[in-house]
């Protein structure tokens, strides 16, 4: 999508399912084709459209807000410039705006047309991170995304960070999850720092957690 598009998407898919997300999304530009008329929308027409998605009052507020603000500081609802910024730049640009944290800027950047080299940091590309001792462990995302980004090969285009991404959270929702991750179905385990292997009460040999990992 264009990086309008992606940005209002990566916004109001915070913390929440794909599946969920994404229908919400759909729902939100059948509402309004054209995003520069959710400047003159009420909260209370936009909450409806793209509840049930998690803080969806909040989300409902803060659109318009966002969108007057990017109109504000350019002059017109374009983020095509930022093709040509620095990347730095380009994402502290971004995260200036109201509403907009590291992971929404990333995948506006990233997953749009822009097609910038960056990675987007989720929820689970976090977890993933923090337990192959790639991340700080209690750090925030903000400090997970620098310190990730520190440590990808400088010669990187998009669709690596891309792959990446998106590798690294389908590990995340399937092996490597919160509460029960699957360590012995692991393919990393043994980069893992947070895994040991033993033997079960049969003499099989098997992947567990260590403590606190």
């Amino acid at each position: 999508m264009d990086p309008v598009s992606q940005l209002i998407k990566a916004v109001v898919g915070s913390r929440t399912y794909d599946e969920v997300a994404w229908a919400a999304f759909i729902r939100l530009r059948a509402a309004f084709p054209n995003w520069a008329t959710l400047t003159l929308a009420d909260p209370a027409q936009i909450e409806p459209v793209i509840d049930p998605v998690t803080h969806a009052a909040d989300k409902a507020r803060r659109l318009p807000i966002l969108i007057r603000v990017i109109i504000l500081k350019r002059g017109e609802l374009d983020l095509d410039f930022l093709k040509d910024e620095p990347l730095d730049e380009a994402m502290e640009w971004l995260t200036r705006l109201p509403g907009v944290g590291v992971k929404a800027a990333a995948a506006s950047l990233n997953f749009s047309t822009l097609a910038r080299p960056v990675l987007t940091v989720d929820t689970h590309v976090h977890r993933v991170g923090e337990r192959l001792g790639l991340a700080a462990r209690g750090g925030d995302q903000k400090q997970a995304y620098q310190t990730l980004m520190e440590q990808t090969p400088t010669d990187w285009d998009a669709e690596r960070f891309f792959e990446l991404h998106w590798l690294l959270k389908a590990h995340g929702q399937s092996i490597c999850t919160h509460f029960d991750p699957a360590c012995g179905l692991c393919a990393l385990r043994d980069a893992c720092p947070r895994v040991g292997v033993g033997r079960d009460q049969e003499g099989e040999v098997v992947a567990f957690r260590t403590p606190g990992g």
